[in-house]
């Protein structure tokens, strides 16, 4: 069907009842497209005179029933908004409701305490927010653009928003396209629409009526769509929608549809929290019941379940994940990369499928010369520079280079800062680059040959020539083209020098090389030249010097094709989305060994649509390049893979790529040379354009969820030995070992800050090394729970055992319990050191980086820990009593052991061999570790 916005969509009167009120009503679906339309159906279709355009008077009548040539934006995220984000978790509800338990049972210290961390992570996050808000509305264009149209018979400049349906645009090169326009009259017009299609090239434009009823947006040549650029020739168009009708507006409306997916991290802690609900929840149930059958009084019990409760819930999560996320946030700033959204930076590090957008982000979006065919040699071109020898330099490179900057319609202007800037097609920018880059100053040479005449390619010969006035009366004309059609009118070649007849052999091994080079996806072109006495014999298709072939393409960017190996080396599959045909795109994919090794397996866009969702959902595994894709087309690829559990990223700068990067789990846009839409949208912004940096990414997300991890796993065995050893002394008659005053205390040293210290950890060694972790497979499985049951264990034996010998030696009172109570905090401090690996650690697989935070943040806690043995006065708060020397020994010797003891319950070293093993992919690893370490950094950001 065709797409609703190439519909009219409204009728306007005729020209002749242009005095009166244009009565619009909306069109019937079956109306014929615009680009079906006949040029002068199209005009009347819209009201609208092909000489004189609107008057003044219709223009501003249509302006007011229609509105302004306007879209809605993305609204932006407001500060209250952004504010509840930060604590509409669960974590923080759970921290919540403890508040307000402590508050009813009188433990407003308790409840201070835990109300101050919930603010400190509102505030970190919120301040985190915002900042890259900020920056993004800082990156954002301030240009009000203007457009050209005849209005009254004369062509005026008015504001792009003042343009209506009917208004006739005048296009010219330089120009961008202010609404959606059926093309009336066309000449050499070339419009770049790779922000809206992908397409690299720039399309050839007609003004003729085309009869394929489906064909896709980038096939549609009579069409010109708002936000792109004229690069060459010139063109007239009626306007045939504005604003939220165009094309653009159509994915404005996309993109509003389209919802962002919960981040994994979120996930997973919302099932860790259910979890830890229903448990601690019955835990304290059954400690309140003991304490009833025991005899203690009802509210003495009630205060003693919410301390627990308190205890239970881990204060310093919500702190430990958000200084996690800006940690990461922070790292990657300083690399050029912001964050939008703090949760995407765990994210990335959970990706399993990256969907990279071919042009401007895989490739430069910029035409460059990369090979050279002159005096029948071929010469490779590095950075515009020809690879050339001395003894080979003869003149034909040198008149090649000046053809290239004759043969142009490119404006050469110099900014306020003497940089110069290139006004024209991607094609001839390109020829004008190499001419620089090989000594030719364009402008004094243009200004000593000046243009005499314009002659530009057509439907019958591709060619284009321009002839200039050369000193005395004579001309010189540069000619460039379709190598074919230029040498069908060349008689002569230049070899070493030489002036040489072109023949039947040349013309053959000329052709040749032409092919080999376009198979390679290169765009070819040859140059020429001739020299008269006189402008008309110029002109003439006689008398032509062959000078040679160049060959240019949008070429990949610096480094993509190691990041795609090491992409793969961490288990992450790859997938290209472009614009572009299907030839251009396997090009692409071969050159940057999308498909490792396997088969390319590429679908294109015909395919494509003629899939279901539910054949697509089947097909889409495996495939590495969607080939001639639309905006829509991109949306169904990333719901596609993520509807068969894939984490997916997808990579984009236009608007085309708009809905696609919202509807990703991390939307990845370049900062760069990209579009407002794209990164308004995105949660990770490339401020310099840089792939590489994706790497990067990943590994800080990787290392983001494993310090997140580590911080739970230490909370929970922690705060879990603290019910263990309750539950077990009430159950088995030893008395309360611990008051509430005691539990409050344990939970704010032991908590926060070694958590949040545990939360800085360093990467790990090889964290590239493994495969990204499966999203549907909780935080903790079930041997995570069993060893950190078996940590809470051996915690609460240790506790246990020392509070058993302070009953035996002093009896149920303040002693025994000190001892209880000393034990337990000093052995949850020094679990922290257990719990910065699962593998590694002092006695298992490799040494880990210093944690120099983890110092600071143990250090401190054991200094507080320290006054509780000599400040009386905080003693007496919190019920303790002095200890004897043999005391403190039994305490240092069993809270030492306990660590020992967790330490060797590690899977690390030989047991671990590891995950990689399991997966079959432990050489692949092992040889893409190199790679790896060339994107990684050494150290933690």
């Amino acid at each position: 069907a065709d797409r609703p916005a190439d519909r009219p969509t409204a009728l306007q009167p005729s020209i002749a009842d242009r005095g009166r009120k244009p009565d619009i009503r909306p069109v019937p679906a079956d109306r014929e497209a615009w680009h079906l339309m006949g040029a002068d159906r199209a005009l009347r279709m819209a009201a609208a005179d092909r000489e004189t355009g609107l008057s003044k008077k219709e223009a501003k009548q249509r302006l007011e029933n229609n509105g302004p040539n306007i879209f809605a934006n993305q609204p932006p995220r407001s500060k209250a908004a952004m504010l509840f984000g930060q604590v509409a978790n669960l974590p923080t509800a759970l921290l919540g409701s403890a508040a307000v338990l402590s508050v009813a049972t009188g433990g407003l210290l308790d409840a201070g305490v835990i109300l101050a961390v919930v603010g400190l992570n509102a505030a970190i996050g919120y301040a985190t927010e915002s900042k890259a808000d900020r920056i993004i509305n800082s990156l954002k264009t301030l240009v009000r653009p203007k457009a050209r149209v005849l209005r009254g018979g004369k062509e005026r400049m008015v504001p792009a928003e003042d343009i209506v349906l009917g208004d006739i645009l005048a296009l010219n090169p330089g120009d961008l396209v202010p609404a959606d326009a059926r093309l009336i009259q066309s000449s050499g017009l070339r419009i770049d629409e790779s922000s809206l299609t992908g397409e690299s090239l720039p399309v050839k434009k007609t003004h003729a009526t085309l009869r394929r009823k489906n064909a896709p947006l980038a096939e549609r040549r009579n069409m010109a769509y708002m936000g792109t650029l004229v690069t060459a020739g010139s063109g007239r168009a009626v306007v045939t929608a504005a604003g939220a009708d165009t094309e653009v507006g159509r994915l404005g409306a996309m993109l509003s549809a389209t919802e962002s997916p919960i981040p994994p991290i979120e996930r997973d802690l919302a099932r860790t929290g259910d979890q830890l609900v229903r448990l601690w929840g019955g835990v304290c149930g059954v400690v309140f019941a003991l304490g009833l059958l025991r005899g203690s009084s009802p509210l003495h019990m009630l205060r003693m379940a919410v301390s627990l409760a308190a205890a239970a819930v881990p204060e310093g999560l919500p702190a430990a994940a958000t200084t996690t996320f800006a940690l990461g946030t922070s790292g990657m700033r300083k690399r050029k990369v912001l964050i939008r959204r703090l949760q995407a930076v765990e994210t990335l590090g959970a990706v399993q499928t990256v969907c990279f957008d071919k042009t401007g982000t895989i490739t430069k979006n910029k035409m460059t010369v990369l090979n050279v065919y002159a005096g029948l040699r071929s010469y490779e071109v590095e950075n515009n520079r020809i690879a050339t020898e001395k003894s080979e330099a003869g003149l034909e490179i040198p008149l090649m280079m000046k053809v290239a900057a004759l043969c142009s319609e490119v404006k050469v202007k110099r900014d306020a800062d003497d940089k110069l800037n290139l006004l024209g097609s991607a094609t001839e920018q390109a020829l004008i680059n190499l001419a620089m880059a090989n000594g030719v100053d364009v402008k004094p040479l243009r200004k000593g040959h000046r243009l005499l005449h314009v002659s530009r390619r057509s439907d019958k010969r591709a060619v284009m020539r321009t002839v200039h006035q050369t000193e005395g009366d004579g001309c010189f004309a540069a000619v460039k083209g379709r190598p074919s059609d230029l040498l069908e009118i060349c008689s002569s070649h230049l070899v070493d020098g030489e002036l040489r007849p072109l023949t039947d052999a040349d013309r053959k091994r000329i052709q040749t090389e032409n092919n080999a080079l376009a198979r390679r996806s290169l765009r070819m072109l040859g140059l020429a030249y001739g020299n008269a006495l006189d402008q008309n014999a110029a002109q003439a298709d006689e008398n032509l010097v062959w000078l040679g072939l160049v060959g240019m393409a949008d070429p990949v960017r610096e480094g993509v094709s190691d990041l795609i190996r090491v992409f793969h080396n961490a288990g992450i599959e790859t997938v290209m989305i472009t614009g572009d045909q299907y030839n251009t795109a396997r090009a692409v994919a071969l050159e940057l060994g999308l498909a490792g090794n396997a088969e390319l397996n590429i679908v294109d866009a015909r395919e494509l649509e003629e899939m279901t969702s539910e054949k697509l959902r089947d097909r889409v595994r495996g495939v590495h390049v969607f080939s001639r894709v639309t905006p829509g087309h991109k949306l169904k690829i990333v719901q596609a893979l993520q509807s068969v559990g894939k984490v997916v990223a997808m990579t984009g700068d236009g608007v085309n790529d708009g809905p696609a990067l919202k509807a990703a789990d991390v939307g990845v846009a370049m900062g760069g040379a990209g579009a407002d839409v794209a990164r308004e949208v995105a949660d990770v912004v490339l401020e310099e354009d840089n792939l590489e940096s994706l790497i990067r990414a990943v590994s800080e997300g990787r290392t983001t969820h494993d310090n997140i991890k580590k911080s739970v796993h230490f909370f929970l065995s922690t705060n879990f030995s603290e019910i263990m050893v309750m539950l077990a002394a009430m159950a088995g008659g030893m008395g309360e070992p611990l008051n509430a005053m005691q539990l409050l205390w344990i939970n704010l040293i032991s908590d926060i800050f070694p958590g949040l210290a545990l939360s800085m950890e360093a990467p790990e060694p090889s964290v590239l090394d493994r495969p990204p972790r499966d999203p549907e497979r909780p935080l903790f499985n079930q041997k995570d729970w069993a060893r950190m049951t078996a940590e809470s264990g051996v915690i609460s034996a240790a506790s246990l055992g020392v509070y058993g010998y302070g009953l035996a030696r002093y009896g149920m009172g303040a002693a025994s319990r000190s001892m209880a109570f000393q034990t337990l905090t000093i052995s949850q401090l020094l679990h922290s050191l257990t719990c910065r690996s699962p593998r590694h650690g002092k006695h298992h697989g490799k040494r880990l980086k210093p944690n120099p935070w983890l110092g600071w943040a143990l250090g401190g806690s054991l200094a507080f820990q320290a006054f509780t043995f000599f400040s009386p006065s905080l003693r007496s708060l919190l019920g303790l009593t002095r200890l004897g020397l043999a005391d403190l020994g039994l305490v240092a010797a069993a809270s030492l052991g306990s660590m020992a003891v967790n330490e060797g319950l590690k899977t690390g070293g030989k047991g671990r061999r590891s995950a990689l093993c399991e997966t079959g992919r432990t050489d692949a690893v092992q040889r893409g570790t190199q790679e790896a370490a060339a994107f990684v950094p050494s150290g933690k950001t």
